[in-house]
This record gives C-alpha cells, structure tokens and sequence, in this order.
C-alpha cells in the first residue's frame, strides 16, 4: 500500500511539472506550421475584419488546393465563434501542379495564405471574444498523412467602428501576401 501511495504522490508531482496547454493561434505539428493571421486588433460590423489561415511546410512536403486533382483534400476550418459573427470561406491562391507518376494534383509546396474575412453583426456585444477553429488538411510527399489542430485566437470586438485601427505588421504583411496570391 505504501508504494501505492509513493507512485501516487510522484504521479501527483510530474503531473504539476508539466506546463499547462494553453491554446494557441499555432500549432507545430508533424511537416508543418499552421497559424491563424488576425491583422488587426479589433473586429467590428461593416468592417474589414481580415483574417487568414498560414501554412509553413518542411521541405518536399505540399497540401491541397480547393480543386485537389487526382487525389488529396484541401485543408478546411470549423468555428467556433462569438454570437453575432460568421466566418467566411477560405480563399485558394493560385496553385501548382503536383505530377506523382501518372496522376496530377494541384496544391501548395513551402508555405500558402488562405485569406478569409468575418462579418460581424451590429448586435455583437462588444469586448474581448475566443475565436476559436478546428482545422483539418492532408500533408503529402510520398504518403499522405491526416492532420488537425485546435487554434484560438483572442480578439476584441466592437459594435461601432473605431477612430483609428491598431493593426499587427506581421499578421497584416502575411494576409496581404496571402491576398496579393489570390488569382486575378
């Protein structure tokens, strides 16, 4: 009974060392780096509530386009948002071919920007808000493997616009890159 007791309570310990999971607007994960891009700081209705989703990937690695091809399956995002706010769709950049043997896929090798938008009703109440998204996509080289990560994101919201936009230069120059990549 006492070693019971002795592993309990060293169970009791490591458990207490190891940090907290706090949830993140990134995840690295097997291939990639996958991230939510809020370039600004406040949403609000009649806004221009930017957003993206940003794919690093490893080397020799690609995911999917809308229109994968022979094979693969574009990556996708379910929310969870505020009352009073919808997440548009992802919008594709243009892709590459991806040629194995005699199938052709179409998708994105090194990193891709899908940019989105939220509307954002004139009721919301205004304050800070959880976005919250499960997003899915197919990591592929010679074999493709299934991959998810829970993001979130906390950002303000407003029912009116505001006097001047507090706006991130990192997230801001990565959507910009994303929507600067959307076919013409």
């Amino acid at each position: 009974m006492r070693r019971l007791s002795l592993l309990f309570a060293f169970l009791v310990l490591v458990a207490a060392a190891l940090p907290a999971r706090a949830a993140s607007n990134s995840a690295d994960v097997e291939h990639l780096h996958v991230q939510l891009v809020f370039p600004q700081a406040l949403l609000y209705p009649a806004g221009p509530n930017h957003a993206a989703l940003y794919f690093k990937l490893e080397p020799g690695w690609h995911i999917y386009w809308q229109n994968a091809g022979d094979s693969g399956e574009p990556p996708s995002a379910r929310w969870t948002l505020p009352d009073g706010v919808a997440a548009n769709p992802l919008q594709f950049p243009a892709p590459t071919r991806l040629p194995l043997g005699p199938l052709m896929d179409f998708g994105y090798e090194n990193e891709v920007v899908f940019p989105f938008s939220f509307n954002v009703n004139p009721s919301v109440k205004p304050g800070p808000a959880t976005f919250a998204a499960k997003v899915r996509w197919l990591v592929c080289r010679a074999v493709c493997i299934p991959g998810n990560a829970d993001l979130e994101e906390h950002i303000q919201l407003s029912a009116k616009a505001p006097e001047a936009l507090t706006t991130s230069s990192v997230d801001q120059a990565l959507w910009q890159r994303g929507i600067d990549s959307l076919p013409k």
